[in-house]
């Protein structure tokens, strides 16, 4: 019963990949950070959630549930620092954010995608 959260939670990062995507010139006068910083962050949620939809249609098991809540818990903790930072006009506040999205996004695409998660290419069906 755990796996529409896992759904429900990549389905809000696809579509705020989406929107990052969108919004790219409003966000980088805003947080004062290049354009390839925004894309490169949009472009790791993206696949991030992709992997945690997968995981979720699939297995979907409580193991990795931890995982999603630390992620989401810096992804939020980014967003914050991030905002107070730009709007003090210090561009590290947009790095630290894009930053942080860029590589928890990229720790959950590993955590999903390897060991037990990942396709097993040893087996022949």
């Amino acid at each position: 019963m755990i796996k529409p959260v896992y759904v429900v939670d990549g389905i809000v990062k696809l579509l705020l990949a989406g929107a990052m995507l969108v919004f790219i010139p409003g966000l980088t006068d805003f947080f004062l950070v290049p354009t390839w910083t925004v894309i490169t962050a949009a472009v790791l949620l993206f696949l991030s959630s992709a992997t945690e939809i997968s995981y979720g249609v699939s297995k979907g098991a409580r193991t990795y549930l931890k995982h999603i809540v630390i992620a989401d818990a810096v992804f939020i903790a980014g967003l914050i620092l991030g905002i107070a930072l730009a709007a003090a006009a210090n561009p590290a506040g947009g790095f630290i954010l894009f930053g942080l999205v860029a590589l928890g996004s990229l720790g959950i695409a590993i955590v999903f995608t390897t060991g037990a998660n990942g396709p097993d290419f040893g087996k022949d069906d």
